[in-house]
């Protein structure tokens, strides 16, 4: 009995084995294919402090903190070469940051921070030849960003944060992709460093004017489906 399922198991592993290599062989073939991706991300600022001011000595300290998000795009992939792949990822990313502020009575002041973004990178992938039905390779390229929830024309509110509705940024990442009969799976990192400075800055707001400069900073892990 324990033979027989053993044979069995080896005939099953035998097939699966052929058909992922096979689809390994097929799926190097095509130029363009797409597919999803599915991400949670965590992100803060990198903030340039305002220099000393008068009005801005209410505020010791501030510092920013690591929020939450997810991200779900689509992807379009275009395999130019054996080892070079063009990728378009058009995203919806949510994230939630916050800055900490101390005033000179020692209260804690959390700000927080939402964006709801539309992403728009444009990447490009370097493949290593597959063993069997894995491979790995680094990614890197550029993306524009446009702030859904930006808050950059509000008008009531004095202790708000400005940010800006634009940002730009740089992309780098490593993941590896497994190749399964009909579809790929590719978990990936990748690490965002904003090179635009999103603050709009306002003297008369609070914890605003003590900022001269933000720019944006995500860490995001992925799972893309395509095929």
């Amino acid at each position: 009995m324990v033979i027989k399922k053993l044979i069995s198991f080896l005939l099953v592993f035998g097939v699966y084995s052929t058909q992922a290599q096979f689809n390994v062989h097929e799926l190097g073939k095509k130029d363009i294919y797409f597919g999803i991706a599915l991400g949670v991300n965590v992100g803060d600022h990198k903030i340039i402090h305002q220099p000393v001011k008068t009005e801005t000595d209410s505020i010791r300290y501030f510092k920013p903190k690591l929020g939450p998000g997810f991200n779900l795009g689509i992807i379009c992939n275009y395999q130019f070469h054996k080892y070079f792949d063009l990728r378009f990822i058009p995203s919806l990313v949510f994230s939630d940051k916050t800055i900490e502020y101390e005033d000179l009575d020692y209260n804690i002041i959390k700000k927080n921070i939402s964006s709801i973004y539309l992403d728009f990178p444009v990447l490009l992938r370097f493949k290593s030849e597959p063993i069997k039905d894995f491979r790995v390779y680094g990614i890197a390229g550029v993306r524009y960003a446009f702030d859904l929830a930006s808050n950059v024309k509000s008008r009531k509110a004095e202790d708000i944060i400005k940010l800006g509705r634009h940002d730009a940024a740089a992309e780098y990442g490593i993941g590896f992709m497994i190749y399964f009969p009909y579809f790929i799976l590719s978990p990936e990192i990748r690490v965002s460093h904003g090179f635009i400075n999103i603050h709009s800055p306002t003297d008369g707001l609070i914890y605003s004017r003590t900022i001269e400069r933000m720019y944006s900073r995500s860490f995001t892990l992925t799972l893309n489906l395509e095929g």
